[in-house]
């Protein structure tokens, strides 16, 4: 690569008079100097690095100007090629500049024109340079900096996008430029919010903290805090210059603290509830009960008693979900069979099944399926996870319990398989699915999964996704047989 302080220029010119008066002119400018005088000799030469000019007759003994330039440019393509003519050979010279050359000289050589000339090449060569160092820099930088970092153009196309914004977000440069930010990697949502800030930046005014999360090629969501102002000139026109720091981790340990009093909250108020609306429920189903009796001739009445009980059952279950999550867990522990435990979870969720094509497979693999666990905690476990199962997948469902023999710190386990045919779960799901409150239903807690994590951990065992090798979701359990 040529630098700003290289002082080389090759001359080449058949005569040799004219080669040393440009060889004074050139070294009184502290021009280190090179002649040839025919193509030939100048083919011979092997050290092309580092010229900064070529001054290169237009006739040569055994060739011409256009003839050689292409050679030249390819020899030494850091070097400003300029054509040294006689007035007769002006178009000719025309014709060289059309390939290449930098500029041409007029024969005799006036010496003020030729260091001019140089003057500017060198200039220009200071200026590429400056830009060069620039760009190298910038790029340096941006690619050591742990940030999301990317440049839009006026109609929010990326321009740029950081090695570390790949990384982030799964996205190769390559499929994301020339796209638009908005649509590769935001949501619905907050794609209005987004946009109005960036025409903000675009207009001239810088954007300070802004927050908003992120989609990424797996379908999970990073938070991203950003600063991005406007670059007058980027490639010839405005941009935004977008540079973002992940704070994923930082909303997760809020979002932990959150629940970390939500939780101390319902501490503090559950021995109250627990009697206050332990009596009340009761009270409630028994005078239910009693209306049932009066009305029994009238079948409207005693579907509204029904809808009723219904609705009162269902409180009654997330009462008791709460409940369960904030309580101490204390096992009761006794030699059962699996199967028999997510049977009765099954029939327990007839109302559920009612009127839907269901189909429950077992797969046991001839593993025993006798386990030293608690039966009721682990009814919960699986009544959380089949419920799941039947609330994602449409019609017909299909539903496959696989057991095998396993290892778990060295002793006997058992592994449970639990998959459905749904539409699965995408990263971010896989993510939170057992982080208390986290819920994509319309109704519920969202403490399911979080109560079928501690009664299995209280077990020994391990809950957890597993990979994806087909359509739905398989929740994988892991539980140690105990004195089984």
């Amino acid at each position: 690569m040529l630098s700003e302080t290289d002082l080389r220029v090759l001359v080449i010119d058949d005569d040799a008079d004219t080669r040393n008066n440009l060889r004074d002119i050139l070294e009184l400018d502290d021009f280190q100097v090179e002649t040839a005088g025919t193509v030939a000799e100048v083919l011979q030469s092997r050290n092309w690095h580092g010229y900064l000019a070529i001054l290169l007759d237009r006739r040569l003994p055994d060739g011409t100007a256009e003839e050689l330039l292409p050679r030249l440019r390819q020899l030494a393509p850091d070097a400003s090629i300029l054509v040294v003519t006689g007035y007769a050979d002006l178009q000719g010279a025309i014709a060289a500049l059309r390939q290449g050359a930098a500029d041409y000289i007029l024969k005799p050589i006036n010496p003020d024109a030729l260091r001019a000339s140089l003057a500017r090449i060198r200039e220009c060569r200071r200026l590429t340079l400056a830009k060069e160092r620039s760009e190298t820099a910038f790029r340096t930088l941006v690619e050591a900096a742990p940030c999301f970092i990317a440049i839009l153009r006026p109609d929010l196309t990326v321009a740029y996008f950081s090695a570390y914004a790949e990384e982030l977000t799964g996205f190769p440069a390559s499929e994301v430029l020339n796209k638009d930010y908005a649509q590769c990697f935001l949501c619905s949502e907050c794609q209005t919010k987004v946009r109005e800030q960036l025409r903000r930046v675009l207009a001239g005014t810088p954007v300070r903290g802004f927050e908003n999360p992120l989609c990424t090629r797996d379908g999970a969501q990073r938070w991203i805090i950003w600063n991005a102002q406007r670059l007058p000139d980027y490639e010839g026109e405005p941009a935004i210059l977008m540079v973002g720091h992940d704070i994923s981790a930082l909303k997760q340990a809020q979002e932990r603290a959150l629940q970390a009093e939500r939780l101390a909250a319902i501490g503090q108020m559950m021995a109250g509830l627990a009697h206050e609306s332990g009596n009340a429920l009761a009270r409630s189903q028994a005078c239910l009960e009693m209306l049932a009796m009066e009305v029994e001739d009238r079948p409207e009445a005693l579907k509204l008693i029904g809808r009723i009980q219904t609705a009162q059952n269902h409180l009654q279950q997330l009462y008791d979900e709460v409940r369960n999550y904030a309580a101490p867990l204390k096992l009761e522990q006794q030699k059962h069979s699996l199967r028999a435990i997510w049977r009765q979870a099954w029939n327990n969720l007839a109302e559920q099944r009612q009127g839907r094509t269901v189909t429950l497979r077992e797969e046991n693999n001839d593993a025993d399926l006798v386990c030293l666990v608690d039966p009721f905690r682990l009814e919960q476990v699986f009544r959380n996870i089949l419920e799941n199962a039947l609330a994602a997948c449409k019609d017909p469902v299909q539903i496959t319990i696989t057991c095998s023999e396993a290892e778990l710190g060295g002793q006997a386990a058992l592994r449970v398989a639990v998959r459905d045919n749904g539409p699965g779960l995408n990263a971010e799901q896989q993510r939170r699915i057992f982080e208390p409150f986290y819920t994509t239903k319309t109704k519920g807690t969202g403490l399911g999964m979080a109560i079928a994590q501690r009664i299995i951990e209280a077990h020994g065992g391990r809950i957890a996704v597993g990979a994806p090798a087909g359509p739905g979701t398989e929740i994988l359990l892991l539980l140690p047989r105990g004195n089984s």
